[in-house]
C-alpha cells in the first residue's frame, strides 16, 4: 500500500513538473513572438536572428507545448482514477500513507491529526513496510 501511495505522489509531482515546463515554454514563446516586431525579416551572415528565426523558434516551442499538454492530459486522467481508488481504501495504514504521501504531512503531524502517539504511527509504518518487502520478495 505504501508503494501505491509513493507512486501516486510521484505522479502528482510529474504533473506539477509538466505544468511548470509548459508555463516556462509559453513564456519563452511569448518572448520570441514579441521579438518579431523589432527584428528584420531574415537573418544575414552568421547572426541567427530575424523574423524567420523567431518564427522557427516559435513553431518548435508550440510543437513542444502541444506534446507536453497531451502528456499532461493523459497523466491527469490517470491521477483522477488513482485518487478515486485511493479514496476508497480504509484502515489506519491507508490513512497514514495518504496523509504522508498525498497530503505531505510529517509522521509527527500525522500522529497529532489521527490522535495516536508518534511511536505508534512509526510502528504501523514499519510493520507495513516489512509486509510490503516480504510480499515483493515472495513474488
Amino acid at each position: 500500500m505504501m508503494e501505491i501511495m509513493k507512486n501516486y505522489a510521484d505522479l502528482v509531482r510529474l504533473i506539477d513538473i509538466l505544468k511548470t515546463e509548459i508555463e516556462m515554454l509559453e513564456k519563452d514563446n511569448k518572448f520570441w513572438f514579441g521579438k518579431s516586431e523589432h527584428l528584420p525579416l531574415w537573418s544575414e551572415g552568421s547572426h541567427r536572428y530575424g523574423l524567420d528565426v523567431s518564427s522557427e523558434r516559435s513553431d518548435r516551442l508550440n510543437k513542444r507545448i502541444n506534446q507536453l499538454q497531451e502528456r499532461l492530459e493523459y497523466y491527469v486522467v490517470i491521477e483522477g482514477e488513482n485518487r478515486g481508488n485511493i479514496e476508497q481504501l480504509e484502515g489506519l495504514p491507508y490513512k497514514i500513507a495518504k496523509l504522508r504521501f498525498i497530503d505531505g504531512h510529517s509522521y509527527k503531524e500525522i500522529a497529532d491529526i489521527l490522535g495516536y502517539s508518534y511511536s505508534h504511527i512509526r510502528k504501523v509504518v514499519c510493520k507495513n513496510n516489512k509486509i510490503g518487502t516480504t510480499r515483493e520478495q515472495s513474488m
